[in-house]
């Protein structure tokens, strides 16, 4: 019966810290905890980028709302750019995506280009460095 009471005592007293607190930038609410919940169900995709040879690894990727897209890469050269699948290797338009020509000496550069998903539309994407996208370096998330 003690161990009961002191359990109970112990669960109101952590109640009312979490919501009668004040501004204690500690404290859990249920806010918090449903961000987290909502946070949960979202993916982080990773895309090498060049890692050995000229190609994005995976060039396929299925993204659902609030999904993002890191793309990681590797050297000598590359980049990732919006295009249209009628145009793969040209850019889709003044308002697509570029990550700009990154670098690297050897191994996978620090640098990491993200894309939030904001809707489930096809988005085509390729590398800029000359003869890449020709030797087949492009990618599709959520194809059609």
């Amino acid at each position: 019966m003690h161990v009961s009471m002191v359990l109970l005592l112990s669960v109101l007293s952590c109640t009312f810290a979490q919501d009668y607190g004040g501004s204690n930038p500690a404290r859990t609410t249920s806010t918090s905890v449903a961000s987290s919940t909502a946070a949960a169900s979202t993916l982080v995709h990773t895309v090498a980028v060049g890692d050995g040879n000229l190609a994005y690894s995976p060039n396929s990727i299925t993204a659902t709302v609030g999904d993002t897209i890191e793309f990681h890469f590797f050297a000598p050269l590359h980049s990732v750019a919006q295009s249209d699948f009628a145009s793969p290797c040209t850019p889709a338009n003044g308002t697509a995506f570029f990550s700009g020509d990154i670098s690297t000496s050897s191994g996978q550069n620090a640098n990491v280009f993200t894309l939030a998903i904001n809707d489930t539309n096809p988005i085509w994407f390729y590398c800029v460095i000359p003869t890449h996208c020709q030797a087949g370096m492009a990618g599709v998330i959520n194809a059609p």
